[in-house]
């Protein structure tokens, strides 16, 4: 990133989500915020954003190979059916391949969890790691329950990975260039697939009510900021992230005594508590804790 922004003579560069996956690198946030504040003091302006939780969510098919994946989603299907490549996917997930972020070598099935499957036979499964679903099911090995995952869902399954280290989020959420970030996106009230991850719901409440008013890693107003103004300057939307005249009403009430997050990986679709009212361009949208079904939000976009 940092060699890109001074190659390009852009602005500027930002980090989505930043984070330490995998045992083996657990502790390099030391080096990678190092190497940020450095290139900060050079001139060369690199930010990033993070959100408070030890897992990611993907598709599990991103566990396979990088030559699984040529030629589509049919050709991945057909590969995987085949024992031959099977066992060839074992070996390269074993061994590990240069230059590929190979996700199971350095964490493992039972840190793998199943969170949102189309097919019906593995609907009760949700919500559990991988190691768990095999001793549930009665299969032979952990592979044997993958692979079989992956056909059955015509490799549309979601997971959830821990591979993140609690030292190292927090380290991250220190440093002086960071924003907070979801990396989630907007679900239906009522969900109908599996089980979301709780970032969707709970990132900025378990920002405020965790690591603010519970652990005191940060102080209020500088968590509110890397939530609101900071991101806003960053994205140059100049009339957003703070309240004063002028500006767009934009404005989150809570309660900081109460403010929490209550969305967990087992049972995610719960709203945040102390949250009374949020407005969003000057209309209220919820009200005493509840949404109002109004949708005044537009699509924001950098001046020209």
């Amino acid at each position: 990133m940092i060699e890109i922004v001074k190659k390009s003579g852009c602005r500027g560069g930002h980090i989505a989500h930043h984070k330490v996956s995998g045992k083996n690198n657990w502790g390099k946030s030391i080096e990678t915020i190092q190497l940020i504040e450095e290139a900060n003091s050079k001139g060369i302006s690199i930010t990033y954003d993070q959100y408070p939780y030890n897992r990611g969510m993907t598709n599990l098919s991103t566990l396979l190979p990088p030559w699984v994946h040529e030629g589509g989603l049919e050709s991945l299907l057909e590969k995987v059916k085949l024992k031959e490549n099977q066992e060839k996917i074992k070996n390269d997930i074993k061994q590990g391949i240069s230059d590929w972020e190979n996700f199971l070598k350095e964490n493992s099935f039972d840190l793998v969890y199943i969170m949102m499957v189309a097919s019906e036979k593995w609907k009760d499964i949700e919500g559990k790691s991988i190691s768990e679903i095999t001793k549930i099911k009665g299969k032979k090995d952990d592979w044997e329950t993958f692979f079989e995952i992956l056909i059955d869902d015509n490799a549309g399954t979601m997971m959830t990975i821990e591979s993140q280290n609690e030292d190292d989020i927090r380290r991250i959420m220190k440093g002086r260039y960071h924003m907070v970030g979801t990396d989630g996106v907007g679900v239906p009230s009522k969900p109908t697939l599996g089980k979301y991850h709780p970032r969707f719901y709970g990132t900025f409440p378990r920002i405020l009510g965790k690591y603010v008013r519970e652990e005191r890693l940060l102080v209020i107003e500088d968590a509110i900021r890397r939530m609101t103004s900071f991101p806003a300057l960053r994205l140059g939307l100049m009339d957003r992230g703070l309240i004063r005249d002028g500006m767009c009403a934009d404005i989150v009430v809570f309660n900081p005594k109460t403010i929490i997050d209550r969305s967990t990986y087992e049972d995610p679709h719960h709203f945040p508590e102390g949250i009374p009212y949020v407005i969003v361009n000057g209309t209220i949208v919820v009200e005493s804790n509840k949404q109002k079904n109004r949708y005044p939000g537009k699509i924001l976009r950098r001046p020209c």
